[in-house]
């Protein structure tokens, strides 16, 4: 081995907080569905954060969905949890 090889898998280079995974997963389902039919936006929004992992109480995904749906910014300090 020498001291110029990777002998094992490297590290992500840049660690994602949950926040800012949450802000992506949210910024994106706004891009897509923004301003539909709350429930339709709730469906993707659910979809996606179970894509990624992300689990919120369900208020606050109903609370998330309704804000895109009526075409509203959403930010993570705006989560209960």
């Amino acid at each position: 081995m020498s001291e110029n090889t990777q002998d094992e898998p490297s590290m992500a280079q840049h660690d994602t907080t949950d926040a800012a995974r949450l802000a992506g997963v949210v910024d994106q389902t706004r891009a897509d569905v923004g301003g539909k039919d709350a429930d339709a936006v709730e469906h993707v929004l659910r979809e996606r954060l179970a894509q990624t992992g992300i689990e919120l109480p369900d208020a606050d995904v109903h609370d998330i969905a309704g804000r895109l749906s009526r075409g509203e910014r959403w930010t993570p300090a705006q989560t209960s949890s």
